[in-house]
This record gives C-alpha cells, structure tokens and sequence, in this order.
C-alpha cells in the first residue's frame, strides 16, 4: 500500500470507529497495534506494564476517535494516545540508565562470543541515550514516521527532531566506542 492509501485507510478506519462500527475499529487495531505496542514495550521497558498501557490507549481511541481530524496520519494520533498514557504511567518511576550498566554486556564480550546479541548491544545503547533523544530515533527509525510526523507527535517543531536525531546518533556512537564495539558491527 502506498502511504497516502495508508492514511486514507487510517482516516476512513478511525471515523468508522467514531461512528461505533466494531469490525473498522478490529482492522485499526490490527493495522497499528504491532507498532503501537513496540513503542509502548521500549517506552515503558516494561512489558506487563506496556500491555496494560496498550489497553488503556485502544480504550481510549474508541472513546476518542470522533476528536481524530485527519491533520495527521491516524497512526500518528494513535501513538499521541500511547505516549501521553505512558508518560502518565512512569510519572514516579523513574528508571536511572548509566554506562555503568553497560558493563555486565561490554565486559569481556566481543563480537564471535557466543553470549554476543547485536540486538542486545543496541538495546543497551539506546537505553542509554536521553528519553527525549530515545523516542525521536524509535519514531523515525523503528516505526519508519518522517520528520514531520514525529514533529507533530511530539509537539515540536521539524528542526528539533533533526537536531535529536543528529546528537542521538553522535551519543550512539560515543556509546560503542565506550563498550568497545565498532559501530560497523552493530
């Protein structure tokens, strides 16, 4: 599907689901759900936690979904929902990430080892860029948003989101080099 066929597929699910139609808000659900809940599982590093959030933002886009306004993509919106009911969640918990906790992967670990998981190296890396800085590389590389989606979902204008995309890759890289891994091997 084309994005344009995307976001009129999102529109035209999200006012059926305005109207109460089950099977347009089931199609919603299965169109962003997977992505939805990624977002959520990083966000929140918390599985139980992200499932829980989940229900509360589908809850809240049938609640909702008349106030859409088609100024976004539907997912866009839908992600708005998650990240606000997710910021509501970790309001008193605070989770602290340093290099520090680097070290238990870093230590003696290289490339070949058996226990060696780029996607475990990654993972820690990212838990430990900013959450500001975090969130914009998750929107645009893992759940594919453009500049201006982002922009929109966060509030902020395109240029932030380039200026965080840029310092949270010049972190990332700082980061490796600190864990002794090559960028090139991630």
């Amino acid at each position: 599907m084309t994005e344009e066929t995307v976001r009129e597929r999102e529109k035209r699910l999200l006012e059926a689901t305005a109207r109460k139609d089950r099977a347009a808000f089931r199609q919603l659900y299965d169109m962003t759900y997977g992505q939805v809940r990624f977002f959520l599982i990083r966000k929140l590093n918390d599985e139980n936690l992200a499932e829980d959030v989940l229900v509360e933002t589908y809850s809240a886009v049938w609640l909702q979904a008349g106030t859409f306004r088609g100024k976004s993509r539907g997912l866009t919106w839908i992600m708005g929902i998650a990240r606000n009911l997710a910021h509501k969640a970790l309001r008193g918990r605070r989770n602290h990430r340093s290099l520090e906790d680097l070290a238990q992967l870093a230590n003696g670990k290289h490339p070949g080892d058996e226990d060696f998981s780029r996607k475990q190296v990654l993972a820690k890396a990212l838990d430990v860029l900013s959450d500001k800085h975090r969130e914009v590389l998750e929107l645009v590389f893992f759940h594919g948003m453009t500049y201006p989606e982002a922009a929109t979902l966060l509030k902020v204008p395109v240029n932030t989101i380039k200026s965080r995309i840029f310092y949270a890759k010049k972190s990332l890289l700082k980061t490796f080099e600190q864990m002794g891994v090559q960028a090139d091997d991630i």
